[in-house]
């Protein structure tokens, strides 16, 4: 879900603008165009949860993901964005890390673990 995140939150922003009422007299104004405020401004609105949350998202799995080794990153990168999405845990853990599937799984937990962590879930 990671690399659809930056369109969720243009699909919020777009959403909230739409469900913004709309001036019906506009008509009146004659021909003078409205100008569009700042995406800028848009983006810093704190009454868009799903902005916010889709923010919050983003920034937990990028500090979860920078928190991880070297190795690990390239291989989050290129196992759940890149060109083996399609990879299974097991596979990943025997193509790269040259692990079992215990072993792999530890990793996958580890790396949930910090996850939660950074998004404030305890168990």
């Amino acid at each position: 879900m990671y690399p659809k995140i930056p369109r969720l939150k243009a699909e919020a922003l777009v959403t909230a603008e739409l469900n913004r009422g709309t001036d019906v007299n506009w008509w009146i104004q004659g021909s003078r165009k409205k100008s569009e405020p700042p995406l800028d401004e848009l983006m810093k609105k704190e009454g868009n949860k799903a902005y916010q949350y889709y923010d919050q998202l983003a920034k937990d799995i990028e500090r979860t993901v920078s928190g991880l080794s070297p190795d690990l990153q390239k291989i989050i990168h290129e196992c759940f964005w890149g060109m083996n999405t399609y990879l299974d845990w097991t596979t990943i853990g025997t193509i790269y890390l040259h692990v079992g599937v215990r072993q792999i799984y530890a990793v996958r937990y580890n790396i949930l673990e910090s996850f939660a962590i950074q998004r404030g879930i305890s168990f």
